[in-house]
């Protein structure tokens, strides 16, 4: 942006010299329309270009020497193509002050310039052969001469005024195009330590990014020739419009800038803004001193202050207001801008230090540190039930949204986060710390750590962009209460106790639900004192044994919230592939009941399939049920089946009336044969005693 301006002070000031020079020559020309063929001439032999002077020229004399210009066209270098054009121009210098070496213009009236401003794939310009900038050579310093003092010509201009300009810029090599259209100047009388009234008014447009807002400038402008100072005072800048896809209901700045060509200060500058995206809103101010180093090319925001408000009409909640105060650092040479900060953000309390390492392409870091942080609130979580009802097709049929990641292939990030107190996801964890680096589309977080549900974790999470993202998941919990975080995440009573948790897990695809299906890795637990939920076991077996004279077959049982097997122990493995995780080693014990299995949790599918075999294990009556020593020793499977929300357990009552059967007659054998070895042994006492 600044070079655009460059060029478009550069194209300014060659058609001002232009216009001037041409003003003194047919100042000192008596009939000056007789020598516009010369004129034309004399540009086309020195610039290669063509100048069409369309409109007559009339000059003026006393008490000022002016000139009337109107109609002018000025060609593109060796080319019949319009560069620049001007509808019409005064110029007027008064004559007296010429005689003292002072430079007074009466008046400079420009209406209707339009120029275009091109810069080739080669990197050159289409106003080179004007600026010298392709040819100009570096010219030998004159030698040093003894020269009388001469008072320097002085500074003075009634005013300037320039009306319905438009300058456009555009840039072959990356297609991009800018234009300063209604563009509108006035001035107050500019000279040396005299206050000036300016008033700026245009429209500013881009194509890349898109851009179209207008833009209003009022101030005072002081300056001094000798010290190369000036100061705006009263300064009030002020936007409108679209940039970038945000839309701009305000933008202004307001106060007051002093410095010279080396520097620039001020005492404080205050930034109001409000702006829209989609139904998003924000609005803030900032207010901070400035001190700017042209030579260092640094920049210092001290003591800057700022009130935000941000808005989103479809989470229902009220606007989240931030404040902040700190100090900022900008070095253009170095690359490098650093920002201390301290913030309130809604109800959380932020400090800590950011900033950036390279400009371009950017790079951050960041080292932040939250007291508490509720996500949920900002990013207006849907609740465990209503994420899996809408997972794969939305209530309306639509299909579920893809994942959109592109944002990491651009981003090179590295830095900290620590939370005192964290709710994500309807999760709730305390002492957070994550170590993030992103680089190349790939985002680490390692470590991910927290203390949560009685217990720790620790480990790591990676996310790769793409079409298809990849996310990696490592994490190991101890000493969790899992009944707690289970019902918080998934919204689910299906399991309590306390333990360890280890997880091992990959995916890759395009929305949530493909990421599920194609997870592979491994997980594993190992609790303590618990509950499997929904079902007793132990009793649901002791009520079939009492049903056995009327019942054949199997018998299902749905979960019910109130039933419970207890457990000492709960230890299994799980082997995940293309999102389903295989069991065989599972291990349930308690005092009355051992359980066993092997079968498969669909984590794309939300469902489960599982067979488990169950054994008492004592003859006492436990878990509210009455003896059951005739079971003992049994094994009746249990296959549990079907969604997380209503999972079913099926008594095989056959397998049961086997095992009954088949204990009875190993009860039966055992008393016939000692039955007969009583029988032998008095035939044998018998036999002895004869």
């Amino acid at each position: 942006m600044i070079k655009i301006l460059k060029y478009i002070l550069l194209t300014s000031g060659a058609i001002g010299a232009v216009l001037i020079a041409a003003a003194v020559y047919l100042a000192v020309t008596f009939n000056p329309n007789d020598y516009k063929p010369q004129i034309v001439q004399l540009v086309k032999d020195k610039l290669k270009r063509t100048l069409s002077i369309n409109g007559d020229i009339k000059l003026s004399f006393y008490p000022t020497l002016g000139a009337d210009l109107g109609g002018l066209t000025l060609s593109e270098h060796a080319s019949e193509k319009e560069f620049a054009a001007v509808e019409a121009a005064r110029v007027a210098l008064q004559l007296m002050p010429l005689l003292s070496r002072e430079l007074v213009v009466s008046q400079i009236e420009v209406r209707g310039l339009r120029a275009n401003l091109v810069k080739h794939r080669n990197g050159s310009t289409n106003i080179d052969d004007l600026t010298g900038g392709a040819t100009r050579k570096p010219e030998a310093a004159p030698a040093a001469q003894s020269q009388p003092a001469q008072k320097p010509i002085q500074f003075n201009i009634d005013h300037v005024l320039l009306e319905n300009a438009s300058l456009g810029y555009s840039d072959e090599g990356s297609g991009a195009k800018y234009t300063l259209n209604k563009l509108h100047l006035k001035t107050g009388k500019i000279a040396a330590a005299t206050p000036s009234n300016i008033e700026l008014a245009l429209t500013l447009g881009a194509s890349q990014p898109k851009v179209n807002v207008d833009v209003r400038l009022k101030t005072r402008l002081a300056f001094a020739l000798d010290g190369k100072t000036f100061k705006l005072e009263a300064l009030e800048f002020g936007a409108k419009g679209e940039a970038a896809g945000v839309d701009l209901a305000a933008f202004g700045i307001k106060g007051s800038i002093e410095g010279d060509a080396k520097a620039l200060k001020s005492g404080e500058l205050a930034l109001e803004f409000d702006a829209r995206q989609g139904d998003n809103t924000i609005k803030g101010k900032l207010t901070s001193p400035l001190a700017l180093d042209l030579g260092a090319q640094t920049v210092d925001l001290n003591k800057l202050a700022a009130n935000l408000a941000f808005a989103d009409p479809k989470s229902g909640r009220s606007p989240v207001n931030v404040s902040l105060t700190g100090n900022a650092h900008v070095d253009m040479q170095k690359q490098r801008a650093s920002l201390d900060f301290l913030s309130k953000f809604d109800e959380s309390s932020v400090s800590g230090k950011a900033g950036l390492t390279h400009f371009s392409p950017p790079s951050y870091v960041f080292d932040v540190n939250v007291d508490k942080l509720d996500v949920d609130r900002y990013t207006g979580t849907k609740k465990p039930e209503d994420q899996s009802a809408g997972a794969g097709k939305g209530a309306a049929g639509k299909s579920e949204q893809a994942l959109d990641f592109q944002a990491l292939k651009t981003l090179q990030a590295t830095g900290s986060v620590k939370i005192g107190t964290l709710k994500a996801a309807n999760l709730k964890a305390q002492n957070v710390r994550l170590d993030a680096k992103a680089s190349g589309g790939r985002l680490d977080l390692n470590p991910l750590s927290a203390n949560l549900y009685q217990g720790t974790m620790n480990g790591s999470m990676s996310l790769v962009a793409g079409a298809a993202p990849q996310i990696a998941f490592r994490q190991n919990l101890a000493g969790i209460s899992i009944g707690p975080l289970l019902k918080d995440a998934l919204d689910k009573d299906l399991l309590d106790g306390k333990g360890n948790v280890a997880l091992d897990v990959s995916g890759q695809g395009a929305t949530v639900s493909a990421i599920k299906k194609a997870l592979n890795g491994s997980a594993s637990l190992n609790l303590a004192d618990g509950a499997l939920k929904g079902i007793n076991i132990a009793a649901t077996i002791r009520d079939a044994k009492a049903k056995l004279g009327s019942l054949k077959g199997e018998t299902t049982q749905a979960s019910t919230a109130a039933e419970k097997t207890d457990f000492t122990e709960l230890k299994a493995s799980f082997a995940i592939k293309n999102g389903v995780a295989h069991n065989s080693d599972l291990s349930l014990k308690s005092p009355l009941l051992r359980l066993g299995g092997n079968g498969d949790i669909n984590i794309g599918a939300d469902s489960v399939d599982y067979l488990a075999s169950a054994t008492l294990v004592v003859t006492a009556a436990g878990q509210g049920g009455k003896d059951a020593s005739e079971l003992k020793g049994i094994s009746i499977p249990v296959h549990i089946s079907g969604p997380y929300t209503s999972l079913a357990y099926k008594l095989d009552l056959n397998a049961m009336l086997k095992g009954v059967a088949q204990q009875t007659i190993d009860e039966k054998k055992d008393e016939l044969k000692s039955k007969a070895q009583d029988k032998l042994k008095d035939q044998l006492k018998g036999l002895l005693g004869r």
